[in-house]
């Protein structure tokens, strides 16, 4: 029996990915010199800054070391380790996609499937790997750090300056599943200051009784663990929960928490959808009687 939904926030709940992908994009471009595209960003969607940074670092090759260097205010020498074999696949970001190592967030050793024994994929005994310089640990762990503050601190200026798109009929929809007893958490790799910035924005904060991000869990989507903490707040067991997502990391962690789960793709950036059951684009055309329904669907299948 259906007794709780979870929402993720960005691109869900509010029009908010866009943004991020525009922040992130210029901080890439001016301190790295890097142009992500939008499809690269996408494979990041859903994903904590602890973890997405050190990716996106470990994902690009050593013509962006001097950059790396410059923001550090370091000697190129001092912020690369001994060279070490890589997979061809890490410098195009491929670490990130469709690598069982990726979804378990651990694919920033520059190899995509390193935890899986699949390191050597796309050539015979690894003929392909090629040796180069990688950074060091503390070099990552500290351009990290900036770059996530960076994130925040223009992600709030943005806002700040260009206001944000709530999805209309959102609040009535959370009030609809509040009135039929079911319970009602968010579950997002964002900060909870942005998280509770948002619900006071969007008129719900008193319709959400729980809050579960990337700072209480280590692990990130498509981790299962901010799905199942959430459910273990809410004092309800995983299979009693669906799940509303908006990218293909957090489809797939409310799969691995064993909930059911549908897609949202009303935002401005649209993702991957093919592994939503369900899918639906407009909070004005659901109703809890179609929550229950993607639930006891999705239990049948």
């Amino acid at each position: 029996m259906l007794k709780a939904v979870i929402f993720d926030m960005d691109g869900t709940l509010l029009d908010s990915e866009i943004i991020h992908y525009i922040v992130i994009h210029e901080i890439l471009k001016r301190e790295l010199g890097y142009d992500q595209s939008m499809e690269e960003y996408m494979k990041y969607c859903g994903i904590p800054d602890h973890l997405m940074w050190p990716m996106i670092l470990e994902s690009l090759d050593a013509s962006h070391y001097g950059r790396m260097a410059e923001m550090l205010d370091l000697p190129l020498e001092e912020i690369v380790s001994e060279t070490a074999d890589r997979c061809p696949g890490a410098d195009t970001g491929e670490a990130v996609d469709g690598c069982p190592g990726a979804d378990a967030g651990e694919a920033a050793d520059g190899c995509p499937g390193s935890d899986t024994g699949e390191a050597d994929r796309g050539s015979e005994n690894g003929s392909d790997r090629r040796t180069q310089p990688v950074l060091s640990k503390k070099a990552v762990a500290d351009l990290s750090g900036t770059l996530e503050f960076l994130h925040w601190h223009e992600y709030d200026e943005y806002i700040e300056k260009n206001g944000v798109r709530g999805f209309p009929g959102v609040r009535e929809c959370l009030s609809d599943l509040r009135m039929h007893r079911i319970r009602l958490a968010v579950a997002t790799g964002s900060l909870e200051r942005i998280v509770r910035k948002n619900l006071k924005l969007l008129d719900i904060e008193d319709l959400i009784e729980e809050i579960v991000t990337s700072e209480d869990c280590e692990k990130g989507k498509p981790d299962p663990d901010i799905f199942l903490l959430a459910a273990e707040r809410l004092g309800v067991e995983p299979g009693e929960c669906l799940v509303v997502e908006d990218s293909r990391n957090g489809l797939i962690a409310a799969e691995r928490a064993g909930m059911s789960r549908v897609g949202f793709n009303g935002a401005e950036m649209t993702t991957d959808m093919e592994i939503a059951p369900f899918v639906f684009s407009d909070y004005r055309e659901v109703n809890p009687n179609r929550f229950y329904l993607w639930h006891i669907r999705s239990q049948k299948d």
